[in-house]
């Protein structure tokens, strides 16, 4: 876990898993930047200048990706808000095509991954490639498409809207046809199959799994106060619900797959790390407790004095919550995030 601390140019990764012990690391190139997320152990960060860039906070090796007035939809351009104001909430989710391993031989890389991006107030899907100047955006058959999760199965971004669709993103490399990224729905939620969605009061996180997706809707106990304190909120996770999407491909690449939503109440042997950083599945071990998912906090736009307060261990088979930090650790942008 990485734990940014507000008055200091260090991070703090907390190895809870494995070590149960802290260290302090300095980490100036992360100093005044937002951490959007980690994902195949690099984070992504943004700065006051909205320069983005991929950073190894083991090797300090940092990457530039596409300025964030690149994106196509740029919503606080009409506003009294500024960019940089903007840039705290701009970015809700990133997640990679493949492992990056850096390498010291002229700025050369193992691989050319693509980054994905939910950005937005109206959280649309974007792209880009190392080499890439601009993002590149992903058009659905829908206007807004509010995205709430991404993540990459067999070498292609799926995509998680707040209802409970699921979209495949076709990304065309060829040079004459290149920009015309398309979703294409693959799994539509049926209206009588209630799966527990409450825009005030949940969030959906779209979880890899062997044999497709792990569905995982997170309940909040939230009280909004009235004015003069409406942006407040109070907020604390108090149930998941758990379904299993499995993904049939047929014998012809050029189709798409099917998908089936089912309800499920037992992980097994895994274990469900969620939150700012991308969802992931582990099988338990002695530092990983079966059928339950770890959680840290990442609800930005209710964050009151800062996030970080909302964390613990969620037992799927007794429904109890546990902390597995005993500390306090409260963060006005880049509370802790999962870095494994």
């Amino acid at each position: 876990m990485i734990i940014e601390k507000v008055q200091s140019l260090e991070l703090v990764v907390y190895i809870v898993l494995q070590q149960e012990k802290t260290y302090d690391v300095e980490l100036p190139e992360a100093s005044g930047r937002l951490i959007l997320g980690t994902n195949k152990g690099w984070l992504v960060t943004l700065g006051r200048d909205l320069q983005i860039s991929l950073l190894h906070p083991l090797l300090r090796q940092e990457i530039p990706l596409p300025h964030m007035g690149t994106f196509l939809h740029q919503h606080y351009a009409m506003s009294p808000i500024s960019p940089e104001d903007a840039s705290e909430e701009f970015i809700l989710r990133v997640a990679m095509s493949c492992k990056l391993h850096p390498s010291k031989n002229n700025g050369m890389y193992s691989s050319n991954p693509i980054v994905m991006a939910i950005y937005g107030a109206r959280r649309y899907l974007a792209y880009a490639r190392l080499t890439d100047k601009v993002w590149t955006e992903v058009f659905f058959p829908i206007m807004a498409p509010f995205i709430e999760d991404i993540a990459c199965y067999k070498g292609k971004f799926y995509a998680l809207n707040g209802r409970g669709d699921l979209f495949v993103c076709d990304i065309d490399d060829n040079s004459e046809t290149q920009g015309r990224a398309k979703g294409t729905k693959i799994f539509s939620r049926p209206t009588d199959l209630d799966i527990g969605i409450n825009y005030d009061n949940s969030r959906t996180y779209l979880v890899e799994s062997e044999f497709g997706f792990w569905l995982v809707v997170r309940e909040f106990k939230a009280k909004y106060f009235k004015a003069p304190h409406r942006a407040r909120v109070k907020y604390r996770t108090c149930n998941f619900t758990l379904w299993k999407m499995e993904l049939k491909y047929s014998d012809h690449p050029s189709e798409l797959p099917s998908c089936t939503c089912i309800p499920e109440n037992n992980l097994g042997d895994q274990a469900l790390f969620i939150g700012r950083a991308t969802c992931l599945s582990l099988p338990s071990s002695q530092y990983i407790r079966p059928n339950c998912i770890y959680f840290t906090d990442d609800t930005e736009v209710s964050f009151h004095k800062g996030g970080g307060h909302d964390m613990g261990i969620f037992n799927m088979e007794t429904h109890t919550i546990e902390p597995f930090f005993q500390g306090k650790s409260i963060h006005p942008i880049s509370p802790p995030l999962w870095y494994i």
